[in-house]
């Protein structure tokens, strides 16, 4: 279906069967799960004309070779205007129509905020971790050399001390995997320094997993997957995935269903830097819930304060707020382009994933691709990020522009 057809009238999607948050993906559904409908971009304030460059953006790369296929979302507050798949999820034998509905992809960091992240969310409101105690209360094992001054909120900014990564030895067990992590020495007192750590978001899981007396998959399929009918959202879909997009190909077969990170992998797939799989259908309602203040089709997911408290930047931390990054002032040099509000949050993926959202404007975009399947290719990533989110800013501009002139 054409974009122009998507934004003008009503289209609708069958929603994939029901899954848990670990396991297979099961095929599509049996044809009774609720469906959804795709709002005219003019009812919400937004221009098509800027939505279709925006589209065409993530088209032109995707012509010049940056990635086989993409699936994009588009939307206004709890309403989605733009819902579409582009090209196939690879090449060759892999050449299959990407589904905006159906088509998982591996989401890699954007694990940090979908998953971990938003756990951390929950605990906090439910009064199971604080933000400024120190991790070894949740975690005793992460003591000495200094890790026992690192607390939760260092994690979440990126200024535990910690390195970026490691090299976690083959042959291990996950749970010998995560010791190997927690035993890991910091490279700065913590608090001192701002520095992206895949490492803090994995020990930040771990935590989180022991505060909540339960795995985090578990507790968000129950508080967050289930309820917002995310129903393609899983960790570790496993070998013989066809629905999962491939993210590279290992001597000519296509790498699909397996984590594409080196540390998640070592953990057994389940990790707090990446590991998560998802659709661009499910991603869309979890920014459509998040834009809509924590609460979608009358399911309240999070509070709208908790929302506030971790997307707003934390002092001495650059652009980070807790878990989310931000544009900073000035911007046009990250992944929000130049002309989003300074209270809009997001992150990005190393296999070519994004989310963005901006509370201001009530606008979000959700970007997934496997840039990675493709690697000679991949240098233009944060270029397009920043194209559809300007064009999207354009069309909540223009479309406000259009509503005056109508008055």
């Amino acid at each position: 279906m054409s974009i122009t057809a998507l934004l003008l009238a009503a289209s609708l999607y069958a929603l994939p069967g029901t899954d848990s948050a670990r396991g297979p993906l099961p095929p599509r559904g049996d044809g009774n799960a609720p469906s959804h409908d795709l709002t005219p971009a003019s009812s919400v304030g937004l221009s098509a004309t800027a939505l279709i460059h925006a589209e065409e953006a993530v088209w032109n790369d995707m012509q010049r070779g940056a990635f086989p296929g993409a699936a994009l979302a588009i939307g206004r507050g709890s309403k989605v205007v733009l819902e579409e798949g582009l090209g196939n999820v690879g090449r060759g034998a892999d050449a299959v129509p990407v589904d905006p509905d159906r088509t998982v992809y591996d989401l890699a960091s954007l694990t940090k905020v979908v998953g971990t992240t938003t756990a951390v969310m929950l605990l906090v409101e439910d009064g199971k971790m604080r933000l400024d105690d120190r991790v070894v209360t949740y975690l005793p094992e992460f003591a000495g050399m200094g890790r026992e001054y690192v607390t939760v909120r260092h994690l979440l900014t990126h200024t535990s001390g910690l390195p970026d990564g490691v090299d976690v030895p083959g042959g291990m067990t996950p749970e010998q995997a995560l010791r190997f992590v927690l035993a890991t020495p910091l490279r700065s007192t913590p608090g001192m320094r701002v520095s992206y750590s895949d490492l803090s978001m994995v020990v930040l899981y771990a935590a989180a997993e022991r505060a909540a007396g339960e795995p985090l998959y578990r507790l968000l399929d129950r508080r967050v997957y289930g309820p917002l009918r995310m129903r393609s959202t899983t960790y570790w879909p496993g070998e013989g995935c066809g629905r999962c997009a491939p993210t590279s190909r290992d001597n000519g077969d296509a790498f699909r269903g397996h984590v594409h990170d080196p540390i998640a992998r070592r953990l057994g797939g389940i990790s707090g830097n990446a590991g998560l799989f998802s659709s661009v259908h499910d991603l869309a309602r979890y920014a459509a819930m998040l834009a809509s203040g924590g609460e979608l089709d009358g399911v309240r997911v999070l509070k709208s304060s908790t929302i506030r408290q971790f997307t707003q930047r934390q002092p001495g931390t650059g652009t980070r707020a807790l878990g989310w990054d931000t544009p900073g002032y000035g911007g046009g040099s990250s992944m929000f382009g130049g002309r989003v509000s300074n209270n809009s949050f997001g992150h990005t993926g190393y296999t070519g994933t994004s989310i963005w959202i901006d509370p201001d404007l009530g606008t979000w975009v959700v970007l997934l691709t496997n840039r990675t399947y493709d690697t000679e290719s991949n240098n233009r990533m944060q270029a397009l990020r920043r194209a559809v989110c300007d064009r999207v800013v354009e069309a909540a501009q223009y479309g406000r522009m259009a509503a005056g002139g109508a008055n």
